[in-house]
Formats: structure tokens, C-alpha cells, sequence
């Protein structure tokens, strides 16, 4: 189809939407169709690893026959991928866009290709992470603003990793407390219904603020030392292993695994329940625009 006949199908099939909907519509399919070339160079991003992955198309745009309406694909050849750590504060700010295909600067995609040849292990570029001002803010989407905010969270030492999930459960409806500094055998935060702790369910929680994610012995490590009527919520910065999920999923007590994307999507829907001390720890700004 042309462009042409692309606006016609969709304000045939779409006669609500108006001029601006119709417009961006139109061209994001036109260049998915018909901008993106054979070996054209995509990325796309996993946002629970935190991993860009890079990769070069190697098809024509092509229906879908086993998928219910009509429904085209591009078929790619992932090549590479990066952490999104690894990124220049610049780049990283500018790898979220209110479209789903967009393009992004020569600088950026050099900058994707640097961190995705870097060795295993590289520093994370030594750079502040500047405020966001008005203009930016108010064209990031939801998604590029939960990776801004994983971004600083990062930045959060161990003890105010604690202190914010503790924060993130009162903000929840329990009381919650960091457990004294010392050998706390997985007991970093304890939470309960009630002041004195002696309701149920009570809620043992162990923090990992590291990079790197946590394997099947240290989750089941946790489980063990759980006790009856304990609820076990281990939250890992760094992510979990599949085997750990797995060990979290057969265990006898409930279990929640918490990794970053998780973490700070549950303190975004529950900030303006937060006291306080938590607020401090990681700022937000709720910015409203008409749709």
C-alpha cells in the first residue's frame, strides 16, 4: 500500500480517530513497511535485564499467516547487545520516543556499538545524571520514564535501597522496619499489619543492591530460613536467574522475586502513598499533558 491507501484503510477501520491519531498511525506503519530496508540496522530493548539488543534485518515485510487479523513481521538477525548502563547519560535520555519506530542520532547508535564491544564487566560511564526539565519530561513516554527513574535508583546506596523498599511496603499498608546492621541471616527489612509484629501475615524481605543477578542457591538459601506464617519477598537489583525463579515458584511458603523494573513500577503506582523519608530517597514528578 501507499501512504495514501494506507490513511484510507485506517480511517475506514478506525473513523474515531482523530487527525493527529490517523497521522501517527499511518506513518508508523508506512515505516515498518516500507522505511526499514534488508540490513537496516534495529534495536530494541529488554526492560528487566536492562539489555539493548542489536541486530540487522534480513526480510521483506511479510504477513503472518498463523495470528488472528492481519498482522505483519520483519525478521532480524540479533547480533549484539548492551547494557543499558554501559550508556552515556545523553544516550540513554534519548532512547525512548512517544512512538514505537523512531530513529535515533549517529552518536547514539555509535555509542550502542562502543558499550556493545566493551568487555564483560566495563565501568558504567562516570557521568550525572541531570534533572529532566519540563520540555523533556513532558515527551518521554511511561515506559523511557520507569528506565529514567531504574536509572537513579541505581545510584541509591545499599542502606537506601533498604530503606525505600521498607518505605515501599508502609506505603503498601504495613509496618515496616530495616532490621539492625549485623548478621541478619536474609532479614533485611520485616514488615507486619500490625506495630508489634505479632500479626500475620509478616513479610521478610532481603535486598541485593548489586549488579549482576542472584542464582538458585541464594534464593533457596532465603527460603530456608524462613519461618511458619513468614511471607519471603527478595528483591534483587540485579535480576534473578531463571533457575532462581524456579526455586522461588516450588517453594512451601509464598515467595515474591522483586527485580528493578519490578521494584520501581510498584513504587511509581504507590508514591503518592509514600511518606515522607521515601519521597527523599527518590524524587518523582507526576507531569500531566492532554493525550
Amino acid at each position: 500500500m501507499t501512504q495514501d491507501q494506507l490513511r484510507q484503510a485506517y480511517a475506514s477501520a478506525h473513523p474515531d480517530y482523530s487527525a493527529g491519531k490517523l497521522g501517527q498511525a499511518v506513518s508508523q506503519a508506512s515505516k515498518f513497511a516500507h522505511d526499514i530496508a534488508k540490513g537496516t540496522t534495529v534495536v530494541t530493548y529488554n526492560p528487566e535485564a536492562r539489555i539493548y539488543h542489536i541486530g540487522r534485518v534480513t526480510g521483506d515485510c511479510m504477513p503472518v499467516s498463523d495470528i488472528d487479523g492481519i498482522t505483519y513481521k520483519r525478521n532480524v538477525e540479533w547480533e549484539r547487545e548492551t547494557s543499558r548502563d554501559l550508556l552515556a547519560t545523553s544516550s540513554r535520555n534519548s532512547l525512548g520516543s512517544l512512538t514505537t519506530i523512531f530513529s535515533i542520532s549517529p552518536e547514539v547508535a555509535a555509542d550502542l556499538n562502543h558499550a556493545a564491544s566493551a568487555p564483560a564487566g566495563s565501568a558504567t560511564p562516570d557521568e550525572t545524571i541531570p534533572d529532566a526539565d519540563d520540555d523533556e519530561a513532558r515527551f518521554a513516554t511511561y515506559d523511557d520514564g520507569i528506565e529514567r527513574i531504574k536509572d537513579r535508583a541505581l545510584s541509591l546506596g545499599w542502606d537506601e535501597m533498604e530503606q525505600l523498599v521498607a518505605g515501599l511496603l508502609r506505603s503498601m499498608g504495613y509496618h515496616a522496619e530495616v532490621t539492625p546492621k549485623g548478621p541478619d541471616g536474609g532479614r533485611d527489612v520485616v514488615a507486619s499489619p500490625d506495630p508489634l509484629g505479632l500479626e500475620s501475615p509478616r513479610i521478610i524481605a532481603e535486598v541485593k543492591h548489586r549488579k549482576g543477578p542472584m542464582g538458585a542457591p541464594q534464593v533457596r538459601a532465603f527460603i530456608g530460613g524462613l519461618r511458619a506464617g513468614d511471607r519471603g519477598l527478595y528483591v534483587s537489583t540485579g535480576g534473578f536467574t531463571k533457575e532462581a525463579r524456579y526455586e522461588a515458584d516450588r517453594a512451601n511458603v509464598p515467595v515474591r522475586l522483586l527485580d528493578l523494573d519490578g521494584l520501581v513500577k510498584l513504587y511509581v503506582g504507590s508514591y503518592d502513598k509514600a511518606d515522607e523519608e521515601t519521597r527523599a530517597l527518590l524524587p518523582l514528578t507526576r507531569i500531566w499533558w492532554p493525550a
